[in-house]
């Protein structure tokens, strides 16, 4: 999807915030909105451009793209969503999210530079990375209908990242077989980081529903520094008043930074795609 076509979706979904619901057509509660506890459980099938850089010394910053070493655009990860209400107007909200990809025996075209290790060009490689991201907020309901409900607010979120490159190595000038390996913005955040968060969920009716939602976390403290952005629309349809299905497409740019001795560490990173979930509400 361009760039145009993601501008015009995190447009749309601001407008059904801020707009609020049209005519009411439900006449009960929907089951999202009068359940102390809903979940969603499922998949992220996405499409995304990952830029990693490092830099070590006086050397100068060294930036590999991930398609160049034969990892796929495509992506499949799981996800969790879960909110529970507190009290009347308030409720807890939870995101866990996992990217992750691998590849081995990818020959190289071009010589790289990673984690201050050359490996030159006609040799085999290895890569695996992962991202994991925890997000917890705290939401306050700013309205609330049998229908609808605009939810604002913020907490903080954990980001865990990992690149590895295996392969032979050149060290020193000198032909090493040993494997060499990298590690690009790995940590374990759980502090309060900024976090900004604004929700909208809206039922046509009983059985249908649509829920937008627009996120913005800015990640600085200590040697870490980024950003964390997303979008997301859904269409959901509720099967019993306990379970469900939904359908959505997300949109979701991390940029993070670590700096480390001598050096620093950077990815930068884009995904979008189809979500699926089961839905549960108890």
């Amino acid at each position: 999807m361009s760039g145009f076509m993601n501008q015009k979706m995190v447009a749309a979904i601001a407008t059904m915030l801020c707009l609020g619901p049209p005519v009411a057509f439900a006449t009960e509660a929907h089951s999202y909105l009068q359940t102390k506890n809903f979940l969603y459980a499922g998949g992220f099938w996405q499409d995304g451009e990952l830029t990693v850089e490092s830099r070590r010394g006086d050397t100068g910053s060294a930036t590999i793209k991930l398609d160049d070493l034969g990892v796929n655009r495509e992506y499949t990860s799981w996800m969790f969503d879960y909110h529970r209400h507190v009290s009347n107007r308030w409720k807890i909200s939870a995101s866990i999210y996992r990217y992750s990809d691998g590849r081995s025996g990818q020959l190289l075209k071009e010589d790289i530079v990673w984690e201050g290790q050359n490996f030159s060009a006609g040799v085999d490689v290895g890569i695996d990375w992962k991202i994991d991201t925890l997000i917890i907020d705290a939401m306050y309901t700013v309205k609330r209908t049998n229908n609808f409900e605009l939810a604002v607010g913020g907490g903080l979120h954990a980001v865990d990242t990992e690149l590895v490159i295996r392969g032979q190595g050149v060290i020193n000038g000198g032909d090493n077989a040993a494997q060499g390996s990298g590690e690009t913005a790995k940590g374990s955040l759980v502090v309060p980081l900024p976090n900004l968060r604004v929700t909208g969920f809206y039922a046509f009716n009983e059985k249908w529903s649509t829920q937008a939602t627009l996120g913005w976390l800015s990640l600085s403290i200590d040697e870490y520094d980024g950003s964390f952005k997303y979008a997301h629309l859904r269409g959901q349809y509720q099967i019993s008043d306990t379970l469900g299905l939904s359908l959505g497409y997300q949109l979701v740019e991390i940029d993070v930074e670590e700096q480390i001795r001598l050096g620093s560490r950077r990815f930068d990173m884009s995904f979008q795609g189809v979500t699926a979930a089961l839905t549960f509400a108890f």
